[in-house]
C-alpha cells in the first residue's frame, strides 16, 4: 500500500491500549483505536514476544515483502519504510497517514516480529477478522515502543478512487489460504503471490494511483489470490499500449478506479522519532480493551 516511488506498494500506529503493551511507552498515550468490534466484546490485544528492527538497504531495486506466517508464528517484513509500516498498521493507504517527516517514507527497514507459543495458539483459535485486528494492534504496538509515535484520527473530504467491479465482471476466484490476508511479495509493476481482501488491495493502490481509494466492491471480507502487472501510474498508460495500472486492473483483476469524491479517515501524526535498530522482548502485560 504504500510508498509514492511505488517502490514498495505494500502493504503497513498506535492507540491508547496498545501504548500499555509496550516497554518504555508513555502512560498519557492518547492514540486512536483501531478496534473491528465493541470493545466490551472484543478479546484482550495480544503482543509480540521478540521483535527485531533492522535498517534494510541491501535490496535497493524497490522489491519487498510483507508476510504473516500463521504456521511459524511470525511476522515480517524487508525493505518497507517507516510510512509502509503505519498505514499497514492501521489499514489505510499512505494518504491517509499526514505529518510524517521525510525519512519516513524514503528510509527502508526489516523487521521481524514472534509470537509466543501459548498467544500463537490463542491467534489461531480467532476469526480471520480477529486475527487482522491483532495483527494491526500488535504492530501498532511495535511503533509505539520504537517510534514513541503519536496520532490521532480527523475525517477529511477529499478526491478518491472508488474501487468497483468492472463492467465485464470479477476476474477473481474467491482464496481461503492459511496464510493470513494482506500477506504480499511485490516487485515494482509487477505484484505476484498477493493474497487479501479488496479493502487491503485498495490500501496498496495508494502508491501507484497517487491517491486514496476507497473500496466499493461489496465484496466485504472475501479474500483473494492475484497477480497484477502494469506499466505506468498514469491513466493514460505508456508507449505501445503498455497498460497502465487502471487499465490493468480492468484487464486482470475485473476492477475499476472511478474518481469520486468522499470523506474517509486520515491518521495525523503528532510525534514520531526515528527508530534505533535493536533486538528486544515486548512487555509481557496484556490489559483488557
Amino acid at each position: 500500500m504504500f510508498t509514492r516511488s511505488n517502490r514498495l506498494t505494500c502493504i503497513g500506529a498506535l492507540c491508547a491500549v496498545t501504548c500499555l503493551l509496550t516497554a518504555g511507552a508513555s502512560s498519557n498515550c492518547q492514540q486512536p483505536s483501531n478496534a473491528a468490534t465493541t470493545q466490551g466484546a472484543a478479546p484482550a490485544p495480544m503482543a509480540f514476544d521478540k521483535v527485531s528492527l533492522y535498517p534494510n538497504t541491501a535490496v535497493d531495486a524497490g522489491k519487498g515483502f510483507l508476510w504473516w506466517d500463521v504456521p511459524l508464528d511470525h511476522w515480517m517484513f524487508a525493505n518497507v519504510s517507516s510510512l509502509n509500516l503505519i498505514a499497514n498498521a492501521y489499514g489505510l493507504g499512505i494518504h491517509q497517514v499526514i505529518g510524517f517527516p521525510a525519512w519516513a517514507e524514503t528510509d527502508r527497514y526489516g523487521l521481524t516480529a514472534d509470537i509466543d507459543r501459548e498467544t500463537f495458539e490463542a491467534f489461531k483459535t480467532l476469526p480471520v477478522d480477529e486475527q487482522l485486528r491483532q495483527q494491526r494492534l500488535m504492530t501498532q504496538a511495535v511503533l509505539a515502543d520504537r517510534y514513541q509515535l503519536k496520532a490521532h484520527y480527523e475525517t477529511r473530504e477529499m478526491p478518491v478512487y472508488e474501487l468497483v467491479v468492472a463492467n465485464g465482471g470479477l476476474k477473481l476466484t474467491e482464496r481461503v489460504l492459511e496464510r493470513h490476508q494482506g500477506s504480499s511479495f511485490f516487485s515494482p509493476r509487477d505484484w505476484y503471490n498477493n493474497y487479501g481482501t479488496m479493502e487491503d488491495l485498495a490500501n496498496k493502490l495508494a502508491g501507484p494511483t497517487g491517491g486514496v481509494v476507497i473500496d466499493k466492491t461489496g465484496l466485504g471480507t472475501k479474500a483473494f489470490f492475484y497477480l497484477l502487472k502494469w506499466t505506468s501510474d498514469s491513466q493514460s498508460g505508456a508507449a505501445a499500449g503498455a497498460p497502465s495500472i487502471f487499465e490493468a486492473l480492468e484487464q486482470q483483476l475485473g476492477l475499476k478506479l472511478v474518481p469520486a469524491t468522499d470523506t474517509v479517515d486520515v491518521l495525523v501524526i503528532d510525534h514520531i522519532e526515528k527508530p534505533t535498530p535493536v533486538n528486544y522482548r515486548m512487555a509481557s502485560s496484556r490489559p483488557s480493551l
